[in-house]
């Protein structure tokens, strides 16, 4: 019985020691005594407005002729598409248009195709990997490769910012080998 009376003063004394009342005078320690203190914000006000008239430096020409001298002015023609730029645009053409169905079955098609490549190395069948293969292209491979590494990387982005960064540029660069086998199939 006296047991039993200990068990309980002491349950008592324990939840009276950590009511928040008295808990909060615990920690006293200040959390802003290693910061700088901010300095105080400059007034826009005071700068002086650019004028309208002023002009730029780079456009100003010193000639001891009276002729007045005329600049060349850039003629505007419009930027040469690349082909890697037309197929990119050609792709996100034909992507939006893909329904949900067909963009289902496009993966499954290359999940298929990669299962395959896996089961004839595993089986160590050399005949049926070199097929494989070669329905795989290097493009696609390499988008397999850079998303692998991409999404292990970005699943390591809790332990450092920088794992996120390379995880997440990893992925951008698995995205542009895939459109890049997109647009030769």
């Amino acid at each position: 019985m006296r047991n039993y009376l200990f068990l309980v003063a002491a349950a008592l004394l324990f939840a009276a020691c950590s009511s928040p009342r008295y808990v909060y005078h615990f920690d006293h320690y200040d959390y802003n005594s290693g910061r700088k203190a901010h300095a105080p914000l400059l007034i826009v006000a005071e700068t002086q407005p650019v004028s309208p008239l002023s002009l730029d430096e780079s456009t100003l020409v010193a000639s001891s002729e009276a002729t007045p001298v005329v600049l060349a002015e850039p003629t505007a023609q419009a930027p040469a598409v690349t082909p890697a730029e037309q197929a990119a645009s050609n792709l996100s053409k034909r992507y939006k248009a893909m329904s949900k169905d067909e963009k289902r079955e496009f993966r499954r098609e290359i999940k298929s195709q990669v299962k395959a490549y896996v089961k004839a190395v595993k089986a160590g069948d050399k005949g049926a990997a070199e097929k494989a293969v070669q329905v795989m292209d290097n493009d696609l491979k390499l988008a397999i490769i850079f998303g692998a590494v991409g999404l292990t990387l970005t699943l390591f982005g809790g332990v450092n910012e920088a794992f996120w960064i390379l995880g997440v540029i990893s992925i951008v660069i698995g995205v542009v080998f895939l459109i890049k086998w997109l647009v030769r199939q």
